[in-house]
């Protein structure tokens, strides 16, 4: 009957998983990178902006859904996870019971568990493991060498025992080897993205400084004009004018940033759309590190939330493309 119930529950959970909406789904909705943005209008502009902020909230919220999904599927499965693991560690069913009943355990009896452990896992006895905290450095150093090397002869002399033991170490030492390569190689894209876009905010923002001192007369003429009671025709078309040459400059300053801006998304869009099956990988290694820690098959509801968060992050730096963009045409 439990063989059951667990065949309709993978059922449910695969259908689950084949119905959610995939980073690349997400990714194909997002809008399209603006091509004349320092000539767009302000409906534009706010049509824009509105569309990828409402996709990132969708995400945002989606994630949320899955992160909440994942821990309660944990949560459901901790008792089983936990016991696997003190299986896992050498524990009898007798002592696990023990463990779990709450039973208090005497001093000799915590010992004789946690030499057996030791013996089931490291092959060292407790006094050993004493020993050894009790060493030097050099002491350790010697110790762990001579270790490794009478651990290779007794594989090579008994190729078939602890064989599955050792299968499973060198799979998770795969595992972890594979994690922290694809997290470097992550990391170093976002970093690598991020210090772009900051180098290029750093120059438009100089720029600007420098724009705003050159500008600084044009509003000083501006606010000259009378544009309150008695004001004139003339008035009107005196502020026009020097309206007009502010624009003209402002205009410059985004006709130079924006197309560097521009090309920045779109190389963080390339970017984003090629990591997505790294950062799924990422995330299917981390459930498949908890399955051989846990001794549990994991069928995940969640899964999928770094790549739809990779998104999410393309999508932080799509929102720019007005930012070099200084005054509202309507």
């Amino acid at each position: 009957m439990k063989n059951l119930v667990f065949t309709i529950t993978a059922l449910f959970l695969t259908q689950v998983l084949a119905a959610q909406t995939t980073a690349t789904d997400y990714l194909k909705r997002v809008p399209d990178i603006p091509v004349n943005v320092c000539n767009a209008t302000g409906s534009a502009r706010d049509a824009f902006l509105n569309n990828v902020r409402n996709l990132s909230s969708v995400i945002h919220e989606d994630a949320a859904n899955r992160s909440r999904e994942t821990e309660e599927y944990m949560k459901s499965n901790e008792d089983q996870m936990k016991a696997n693991m003190m299986r896992k560690s050498g524990m009898s069913d007798e002592d696990l019971m023990k463990l779990q009943s709450g039973e208090e355990m005497s001093d000799a009896e915590a010992q004789a568990m946690a030499d057996k452990i030791l013996k089931q896992q490291a092959n060292i006895s407790l006094e050993e493991a004493k020993n050894l905290s009790k060493m030097s450095d050099a002491g350790k150093e010697a110790w762990a060498q001579g270790y490794a090397a009478e651990q290779m002869a007794v594989a090579q002399a008994n190729p078939g025992q602890n064989k599955g033991f050792n299968e499973e170490n060198m799979s998770m030492y795969e595992l972890l080897s594979e994690q922290s390569t694809l997290r470097n190689k992550v990391a170093g894209m976002e970093n690598q993205l991020r210090q772009q876009f900051i180098a290029l905010d750093k120059d438009a923002e100089t720029a600007k400084a420098l724009l705003e001192a050159e500008l600084k007369p044009f509003y000083t003429e501006l606010n000259s004009i009378n544009d309150g009671e008695g004001y004139t025709r003339a008035d009107v078309e005196h502020a026009e004018r020097v309206i007009e040459k502010i624009h003209e400059k402002q205009d410059a300053y985004c006709l130079k940033f924006t197309p560097r801006m521009l090309e920045f998304i779109e190389q963080c869009k390339e970017s984003y759309a090629k990591a997505l099956p790294d950062y799924d990988r990422l995330e299917e290694i981390q459930f498949q590190v908890t399955s051989l820690q846990t001794g549990a098959s994991l069928i995940v509801p969640g899964k999928g939330m770094y790549a739809i968060q990779a998104v999410d992050q393309y999508l932080g730096y799509l929102v720019e493309a007005f930012r070099y963009k200084l005054y509202r045409i309507d």
